[in-house]
């Protein structure tokens, strides 16, 4: 299905367009770190979510893409700052509004308030946020990127459905808002469409939608959340007890509390598998690539370097990218578990079908299981 770390942002010579309802294609930021000498003039300025920097999901994801814009742009200086709890969201975001950040990238939908209360107060800072787009956004340099990641779920719901021994699957959240619960309506869909075009009854622990489609900005129902992005205890905790009760792959979209998840595969044993949130689980988290059957990724690390590079060239452009299957802007990549060719061209019809928009990935479309 391809990687989403590999696929990057247009870096024409006139300008590099990220802003209302567009997306970008393909060509070459670069991968990995390299360090800006003391002359950069460019700060490319990140303020993590209380995961952390090495959560192995959307905090890492962003500032490798800060890295990556460093890469390519030798004047980018590349710098983070980690928020332990929501108390330091707008100490952080000011310290690097006193620091003169050339941009400043808040990751995550809980930093809404504070991204668009020091967007209003400082109109002429360039601000990018990851997962959310602020209700307040008076000032022209804001962007929000966003991701259709309940397309990308969708894929992952079939390629469990289609993995399982058990016949029985789980999904669990950090905490309960719309860019967590997309990806879990998602996988959900995916696995009513695997049950009802192949004639399975996998049953989906976790998440049960609610009545109506879901957005960006709305996606309701009820299910199981931990409260946070960074209790690996509890999330080894749900995914043992969801082990317990039949299902043998677990999808948590709680960034580093999944960690927790792979320990209880681990000890789980053989049978038992994880699908990965965000980025890509066998490159961010290598060790364990024989416990991942999947990863529901999203283009943070793309769209955060094109945001930076944008900004560094006097290109940038305030407005919503959204990330979508056929922008490349989310995806279904397989790990170290095997996945038989039938099953990835199962998936691959339907990744094709939703592109075209004869799939729907509303799961109250199909049947419940």
């Amino acid at each position: 299905m391809g990687s989403i770390r590999r696929f990057t942002a247009v870096l024409g010579s006139a300008t590099l367009v990220l802003g209302m309802g567009v997306g970008f294609s393909a060509a070459t930021v670069g991968l990995g770190a390299s360090s800006a000498g003391a002359a950069a003039k460019f700060k490319a300025c990140i303020v993590t979510d209380t995961g952390g920097i090495n959560d192995k999901s959307f905090n890492a994801s962003a500032y490798q893409g800060a890295l990556d814009a460093q890469k390519a742009n030798k004047n980018i200086k590349a710098q983070y700052l980690s928020s332990t709890s929501q108390a330091d969201y707008a100490p952080n975001i000011n310290n690097f509004i006193g620091q003169k950040c050339g941009i400043i990238v808040t990751v995550g939908f809980l930093m809404d308030a504070a991204t668009a209360k020091a967007s209003k107060a400082h109109p002429t800072q360039k601000f990018a946020i990851v997962d959310d787009a602020p209700t307040v956004r008076k000032s022209d340099q804001l962007l929000s990127l966003q991701y259709e990641t309940d397309q990308a779920g969708f894929l992952g719901g079939m390629l469990a459905a289609g993995q399982t021994k058990s016949g029985a699957v789980a999904t669990y959240g950090g905490q309960e808002f719309p860019s967590v619960t997309l990806y879990m309506n998602g996988f959900v869909a995916g696995v009513r469409y695997y049950n009802k075009t192949y004639g399975a009854a996998v049953k989906v622990l976790g998440w049960k939608p609610a009545a109506g489609a879901c957005s960006l900005s709305k996606c309701n129902g009820t299910g199981t959340f931990v409260g946070n992005f960074t209790d690996q205890t509890a999330g080894k905790t749900d995914t043992t007890q969801f082990f317990a009760d039949g299902a043998d792959i677990v999808f948590p979209v709680a960034g580093s509390v999944g960690l927790g998840s792979i320990a209880a595969a681990k000890q789980a044993g053989a049978g038992h598998s994880v699908m990965w949130v965000d980025s890509n689980g066998c490159i961010s988290d290598k060790a364990d690539c024989p416990w991942f059957v999947g990863t529901v990724a999203k283009g943070v690390e793309p769209s955060v370097a094109a945001a930076i590079l944008s900004a560094a060239k006097g290109t940038f452009k305030s407005g919503t990218y959204v990330g979508t299957l056929k922008n490349s802007g989310t995806a279904l990549e397989y790990g170290g578990v095997a996945v038989p060719a039938a099953l990835k061209a199962k998936i691959a019809k339907a990744k094709a079908g939703i592109i075209a928009g004869t799939i729907s990935v509303n799961p109250n479309n199909y049947p419940a299981s």
